[in-house]
């Protein structure tokens, strides 16, 4: 009679893989079973996105009117230095002689501006400086001033933009865009009269 062969005792276990479908995309995810090792192991097809919620968007624009708020605050701080310095210098060209049609065509200023901030200084005294050496500075301090007060407008610009985002989406309310930016509420409804707002 043949000799019989018995069944392997310890037969490899197969791994069961499992398909399940993805409750928002629809494409399937493998789960793989435990391991010969005894480890589980998942497998996805697709990655998960982060959803926006209303949490995330309010506190982004809260971060970005703070962070204008501050440019703002750095640029008006730059334009009151250069604008004293800058009067320094029409004073003082004044004094020496330069008529006030000439500085003022030279800082961009009006004739009575030029000879309001000239009044101002009482304790000048000749500097002795060449004419052109008072030009030169006159007209690169102006410069200076004007392209601080140009990037001031830009980040109002922007602030602007991002309080309209806030109340077209409702975000914010006029009281906290308030308290953001340094702006009253009343402010606040002018400059966005007839703004739509989300419903």
């Amino acid at each position: 009679m043949p000799a019989r062969t018995r069944p392997s005792q310890h037969p490899a276990a197969a791994s069961p893989t499992i398909q399940t479908g993805s409750a928002r995309s629809g494409e399937p995810h493998q789960v793989q079973g435990r391991s010969a090792a005894g480890r589980y192991t998942y497998r996805a097809n697709s990655k998960v996105r982060p959803v926006s919620t209303p949490d995330a968007e309010h506190a982004k624009l809260t971060h970005a009117l703070g962070v204008h708020r501050q440019l703002l605050s750095h640029a008006a701080s730059s334009i009151r230095t250069l604008t004293a310095a800058r009067n320094d210098l029409i004073a003082q060209a004044v004094e020496d002689g330069l008529s006030l049609a000439t500085v003022a065509a030279v800082t961009g200023e009006n004739l009575r501006t030029v000879r309001t901030i000239a009044l101002a200084y009482d304790d000048l005294h000749v500097s002795g400086l060449p004419r052109q050496a008072q030009l030169d500075a006159l007209k690169a301090k102006s410069q200076e001033l004007q392209a601080a007060e140009h990037h001031r407008g830009q980040i109002t610009e922007r602030r602007e933009a991002l309080i309209v985002l806030a109340l077209r989406n409702q975000v914010c309310d006029d009281l906290e865009l308030a308290s953001l930016t340094g702006l009253t509420p009343d402010h606040i409804r002018r400059s966005t009269r007839g703004i739509a707002r989300a419903t």
